[in-house]
């Protein structure tokens, strides 16, 4: 809630509080009670005090109870309040007939030590009140940001570590290749360089149109064909509405990863990796499907660095609204699901990169 909501929930109790008063002092002195003397006397109190609550909130703002000014602060703090209740009872005294129209008048110095008296522990309590909820919505402001710059940070070493896992199996096919054509690795170290541009200018915190998302991994795929050559086939099936649905960035690149080095390069005849997105009520079902040996039963509590990587970003990002599941195909093979909340990246197709990607994407290798 934002800071002026807490105030003015804090505003609504002290009306109620001193309506009551109003009824109360109205009852003791013999006056009847009307609906237009309580609308006056909330009238009259509403207007007080919603001017002078922003003023407080920002004099808490300007003098706050933090060291080294802790105690010259408390002073002019305490200064203000004085003031605030030497303004708030000459308020009162103006437009005391306005609210007591039946009441017999007195000088004006008599009213407002009254009002002082009977009103100066009230008007202190208000006071502080204003005070002490903008303290608490500051540090529970401070301690939020933390939290977020913790996130980053750590979302921000989950993609360090991907990176150099992918760079090195990557210059490792760069060098497998080199042996057998060098054209082909100097394409691969082209398509590399591209690559890692791409994806060292997105912070890792940050979440991608799942269309630029199928871009980065179509510049990853080019570096895998280059190895694999027929030996891989790839098919993206991305449902249009899924394509400026938000994704982390380089969410998928692992895991298609995983697909080639664990999936297809174990097998001695061409293999697929499929790419399927789609919107399921309000989540975003992607998934990511290979016709490999699959996940034996000893490696299946374990997860390498990319799956396990993935699914650390997704609690960062999401909580509990977020899930990865992997398990074999009943055909062959292992399929990867991720469900996220479903956001759609307003900017729409930013960057142009709608032009590398059809509506519905078929990519073949």
């Amino acid at each position: 809630m934002r800071k002026n909501g807490w105030i003015w929930i804090a505003a609504g109790w002290f009306l109620v509080v001193r309506v009551s008063e109003y009824h109360a002092l109205r009852i003791d002195l013999g006056h009847a009670l009307t609906w237009e003397g309580s609308l006056r006397y909330t009238a009259v109190e509403l207007g007080f005090w919603f001017i002078m609550t922003p003023v407080i909130a920002c004099w808490a703002g300007k003098f706050p109870l933090e060291r080294p000014a802790l105690v010259k602060n408390v002073a002019v703090l305490l200064l203000l309040n004085v003031a605030t209740e030497l303004l708030y009872s000459s308020y009162r005294v103006k437009l005391h007939h306005f609210v007591y129209p039946d009441f017999v008048p007195r000088s004006f110095w008599r009213q407002s030590q009254a009002y002082l008296i009977d009103n100066s522990v009230i008007v202190a309590w208000f006071f502080w009140a204003i005070v002490g909820i903008h303290l608490a919505i500051k540090a529970a402001r401070k301690f939020q940001q933390r939290e977020q710059e913790l996130v980053k940070a750590q979302l921000e070493m989950l993609k360090g570590q991907l990176q150099p896992h992918f760079l090195f199996n990557t210059l490792n096919s760069i060098s497998w290749l080199m042996r057998e054509d060098v054209e082909a690795a100097d394409n691969m170290m082209a398509s590399l360089g591209e690559l890692l541009r791409a994806t060292l200018s997105i912070s890792a915190s940050e979440e991608v149109p799942l269309r630029r998302e199928l871009n980065m991994l179509e510049l990853y795929l080019g570096i895998e064909h280059a190895r694999f050559q027929d030996r891989l086939r790839v098919l993206v099936k991305a449902d249009p509405e899924t394509l400026d649905c938000n994704v982390p960035c380089l969410l998928l690149q692992p895991i298609v990863e995983n697909a080639v080095r664990h999936g297809i390069a174990r097998l001695d005849r061409p293999g697929l990796v499929e790419v399927r997105a789609a919107c399921v009520g309000t989540e975003l079902s992607i998934s990511v499907l290979d016709d490999g040996p699959g996940i034996s039963t000893e490696s299946a509590g374990r997860e390498g660095i990319g799956l396990g990587n993935t699914r650390a970003r997704l609690e960062k990002h999401y909580g509990e609204m977020q899930s990865l599941r992997y398990t074999n195909r009943n055909e062959g093979g292992l399929i990867v699901e991720i469900r996220l909340p479903l956001r759609v990246h307003l900017a729409g197709n930013e960057n142009g990169d709608g032009s590398r990607l059809r509506e519905t994407a078929n990519v073949n290798r």
